[in-house]
């Protein structure tokens, strides 16, 4: 990752000064190890890492660039013994009030020792949660990093080239190329050869700024209750939050849209050119049908006409061509950018980021992996997320919500917890 950052990395690093957007990993081990047993350990792998031995320094017109800078006991935060699982993670929701400076350190590692009550954990946990600047990559990017930190010496880094200035021949060719698809789609979305552009929807109550208290639950399972025969993991957790987003609504009294649905994460197809190699989706949730099974069937045929747009060429090109903007005009418009804004509609009502975490091989003080969660940040208008992480044969559904969209969040998670019930009994 030496040299210079690529514009949509570029970006997600300077957006991180107006909206926080930093990943927590969490893993789960059952251990009774101290935390100081491991702390050395972590040390070590880090400093086998080329992408946790830099930072990122500003170029005074350009983007910026990435330097040199080895990986230290600084980069470790020892918490102790937060208590039960409950406690442990009402610590690891005030880490969000601590996002990393990437230009001195962008990551960060948290251990919990001791920690009692952890789910699928017969004796104490050893909880370690590792905290990444989004300039460092999206989910997968991240979770590579953490297997590699954490041990998996067959992991490999994910492969990027070197960003490259582009000569004004090419800058024009993509301009051209980026106009020309650009028309294609219009003409394939007129012709019915490609799904039209996900409407808006309606704000709900968790559509709010985040405020107050910030909260983070999890809701472990099995991954056979979510996902069974054509249903993929994804379609089965976007058809669980679905059923308890709808139940919450209900619950305080408010009319569920026909509209409601979900902002999810795409993982790009073809070349990684940058680090963060993804986009968001808008997804119908359908929560007037009441078959849940139809209702998963009728989520995939969402979600896969999402990322047949998604893959049409004109949006390959219109990044290409994003890569053009100059850096100054391109910070100048993120400076500009109103947090306070709210829009009259939403890409959807609440997020979904899915990503699987391999196998469950890794040990670390001597106990063996029994979860793995993330936790995705909040927005402006997004005061509820849900990060979907699977390990092995278990998924967990990482719950991320503000007081003042959620200020019951045991009871939105518990009504999770009963909507995957019913999911698994319908699949």
């Amino acid at each position: 990752m030496l040299g210079r950052l690529h514009p949509t990395d570029a970006q997600t690093y300077w957006m991180s000064s107006v909206i926080p957007n930093d990943q927590f990993l969490l893993f789960c081990f059952e251990s009774s190890a101290a935390a100081d047993g491991v702390l050395g350990q972590l040390v070590d792998a880090a400093r086998g890492i080329d992408e946790l031995n830099l930072r990122i320094e500003e170029s005074r017109l350009g983007y910026p660039h990435t330097v040199r800078t080895p990986a230290g006991v600084d980069g470790v935060v020892h918490h102790g013994c937060p208590g039960g699982w409950d406690a442990c993670l009402s610590a690891v929701a005030a880490l969000f009030a601590h996002q990393v400076d990437a230009s001195r350190k962008p990551w960060r590692i948290h251990l919990f020792e001791s920690v009692s009550d952890a789910p699928r954990c017969a004796g104490p946990a050893l909880v370690v949660v590792l905290q990444f600047s989004h300039a460092l990559g999206d989910g997968r990017v991240a979770s590579a990093l953490a297997r590699r930190l954490l041990g998996d010496r067959e992991q490999r880094p994910i492969s990027i080239p070197p960003h490259r200035r582009l000569g004004p021949v090419e800058i024009l060719t993509r301009a051209r190329r980026a106009r020309e698809f650009e028309q294609l789609l219009r003409d394939d979305t007129a012709a019915g050869r490609v799904p039209p552009q996900a409407p808006g929807r309606p704000r709900t109550r968790v559509n709010t700024a985040p405020r107050g208290t910030t909260s983070v639950r999890t809701v472990v399972r099995n991954r056979t209750d979510l996902a069974r025969g054509p249903i993929t993991v994804t379609v089965g957790a976007l058809t669980a939050v679905s059923l308890a987003l709808s139940r919450y609504l209900a619950l305080h009294g408010d009319a569920v849209p026909a509209e409601l649905g979900a902002e999810v994460t795409l993982a790009k197809s073809g070349e990684r050119h940058a680090h963060n190699h993804f986009r968001n989706a808008g997804v119908d949730l359908f929560p007037d049908v009441d078959d849940l099974r139809v209702r998963a069937r009728r989520i995939a045929e969402s979600l896969d006409a999402r990322r047949v747009r998604a893959e049409h060429p004109a949006m390959e090109a219109q990044a290409r061509a994003t890569e053009m903007v100059p850096a100054v005009l391109l910070r100048w418009g993120i400076r500009q950018f109103d947090a306070t804004a709210v829009p009259e509609s939403v890409t959807g009502n609440t997020v979904v980021s899915s990503v699987a975490r391999g196998p469950a091989d890794l040990t670390l003080g001597g106990g063996p992996v029994r979860f793995t969660a993330g936790f995705p940040a909040l927005s402006p208008v997004m005061g509820l997320t849900h990060g979907v992480h699977g390990i092995g044969d278990v998924v967990t559904f990482g719950v991320t919500s503000s007081e003042s969209a959620v200020p019951d969040p045991d009871t939105y998670a518990s009504l999770l917890d009963e909507a995957v019930d019913d999911v698994a009994r319908a699949l």
